[in-house]
């Protein structure tokens, strides 16, 4: 089936917007406010008109300041979702993935301690996407215990054998409803198989972007190892190419992370 083109959300900085935000602002909206008690209270119409041209004033500055705009249209910080215990999961492969990136972070902290701060600062492009790397090992860690957590639930030899008991019922009976019905028990067991193996698939898959992410967040103290014994210029050079490996899974994961949210709905429909 051909899929559907995703229409992208229009991320054009737009004079409305702003004019809005700085509308709506707290200090305009009280700087208007104020005069505007003040004239009512002396009954000055003067007093009120100037109020509005203050106000009309602090808004227009808004409108056209670089700064605001910047604070209009800065992207929110992502929230940082917090990694599993450890010891709250049933699945061996998501746990120790889970144990490894830990452990990961922990000698990243060492190792950036004792970084000098030159080299830090080729790294903070770097360093400010490990939040969106670890929400996605989050995300996939939860995927995959839900996922694993049900099919160890399911008997699949008794749901074959029930479709082959089912078949044979529709089979012999002589009845035409109690066929038709046979044959429909018959079809949601077959359907119940092909989800569980869909389920299965998709846990495969969440494995391998896990493994992918834990072998790339391991590998960094050593770069930034590294990346302290080179100069200025290749430090600088070397940490582009590790925020480019770094947004290069993160775009990957982004990709097929719907997907796998779709598919690890499967699971919660078949309990």
């Amino acid at each position: 089936m051909p899929s559907t083109p995703v229409e992208k959300p229009d991320l054009k900085p737009r004079l409305g917007k702003v004019v809005a935000r700085a509308s709506t602002s707290p200090i305009n909206l009280g700087v208007g406010a104020a005069a505007a008690t003040l004239a009512i209270g002396l009954g000055s119409l003067p007093l009120a008109a100037l109020g509005v041209l203050a106000y009309g004033a602090m808004v227009a500055y808004d409108s056209f300041n670089p700064t605001f705009w910047k604070k209009v249209y800065e992207p929110k910080p992502r929230e940082r979702l917090k990694l599993p215990d450890a010891k709250t999961i049933e699945d061996p492969g998501t746990r120790s993935a889970i144990v490894q990136i830990i452990a990961t972070k922990a000698e990243l902290e060492r190792v950036l301690e004792q970084t000098p701060a030159d080299v830090l600062a080729s790294l903070s492009t770097t360093l400010a996407s490990l939040v969106q790397l670890e929400n996605q090992a989050t995300m996939l860690a939860r995927q995959a215990e839900d996922i694993s957590h049900h099919l160890n639930t399911v008997n699949e030899d008794a749901l074959r054998a029930d479709a082959q008991v089912l078949a044979t019922r529709a089979q012999t009976t002589k009845d035409a409803t109690a066929r038709a019905g046979f044959e429909e028990a018959k079809s949601a067991r077959e359907e119940e198989l092909r989800t569980i193996s869909e389920l299965r698939g998709a846990k495969d898959r969440i494995d391998a972007n896990l493994m992918h992410l834990v072998a790339v967040l391991g590998g960094l103290p050593t770069k930034v190892v590294h990346m302290r014994a080179l100069d200025r210029e290749a430090a600088d050079r070397f940490g582009g190419d590790v925020n480019a490996e770094l947004e290069a899974i993160a775009d990957e994961l982004k990709t097929s992370e719907e997907v796998m949210k779709s598919i690890g709905e499967i699971g919660e429909t078949t309990k």
